[in-house]
């Protein structure tokens, strides 16, 4: 499931130590003992697709995330019966990008919607699976919580600052030039950075996080939708609307009547 996966039977036998890792791979017959072992990590979601993006595999900790109780219950389904189809897009896109190229997909920041109709952000790895003939026939994943401090944070902790000020500070106007400041970075390098490590601009990133917000307020609470617009930062119940359609793809009204209690 490593980049040395994708190399064909023939050049992993023609290098050192190469007779023993297929072998050895090629004698496995069950892969329950790598779920059962990511079962043992509180804070990492482990989930495998095949081509189709069907699950093939699952530990509970993504079960559970799907709103189920048994893994059983998620083999063969897709993220189409699960979540919002704009996050769909999205995951199967990075899915096709990692089967074709054959490279993986280090530590991606995404949002991911709860059984609740909430949404969290997650950091995401994904790297192909490959068949003994050397074809991508489907991708392995690991997720953890980007709210969970220790090893997800490391890659992201000067940007820490910046963050905090996002969570703090989402239903007040917010400047880019400010959270540069946060992390003594100058407004180019702060977006740049910025850009490599979320895969979206700080402006974007924003929205999206004040979009999360907004899910559960919609879900949680009676507020109205203009109120909840306002306190999540949003110009007005117009900009709010637009925004939320462009990121979740339905209209808060119609995600309320989805997923309100």
């Amino acid at each position: 499931m490593n980049g040395d996966s994708a190399k064909s039977l023939e050049s992993l036998e023609s290098e050192g130590g190469g007779d023993c890792k297929l072998r050895f791979f090629g004698e496995i017959g069950d892969v329950s003992p790598f779920i059962e072992l990511f079962s043992a990590f509180s804070d990492v979601y482990f989930f495998m697709k095949d081509r189709e993006g069907k699950f093939v595999a699952a530990n509970a900790l993504q079960v559970e995330k799907m709103g189920l109780g048994r893994e059983e219950d998620l083999i063969g389904r897709t993220d189409h019966d699960f979540f919002p189809r704009h996050l769909v897009a999205k995951y199967l896109e990075d899915d096709r990008k990692v089967m074709q190229s054959g490279e993986p997909q280090h530590k991606k920041v995404e949002m991911v919607s709860n059984p609740d109709g909430s949404i969290s952000w997650h950091v995401t790895s994904k790297m192909p699976v490959f068949s003994k003939t050397g074809e991508a026939i489907g991708v392995v994943g690991v997720m953890r919580d980007l709210d969970d401090d220790a090893p997800t944070w490391r890659p992201y902790r000067q940007m820490r600052p910046a963050i905090d000020y996002v969570r703090e500070n989402y239903g007040e106007p917010i400047e880019v030039a400010v959270l540069a400041g946060l992390v003594q970075l100058s407004v180019s390098q702060f977006e740049r950075r910025f850009r490599q490590l979320f895969h979206l601009t700080p402006t974007r990133f924003v929205i999206r996080f004040r979009i999360s917000r907004a899910c559960r307020d919609l879900v949680n609470t009676d507020r109205t939708l203009t109120r909840i617009a306002h306190d999540c930062g949003f110009y007005d119940h117009s900009h709010f609307s637009r925004e939320f359609n462009r990121v979740i793809g339905i209209s808060p009204g119609e995600y309320r009547r989805q997923h309100g209690k």
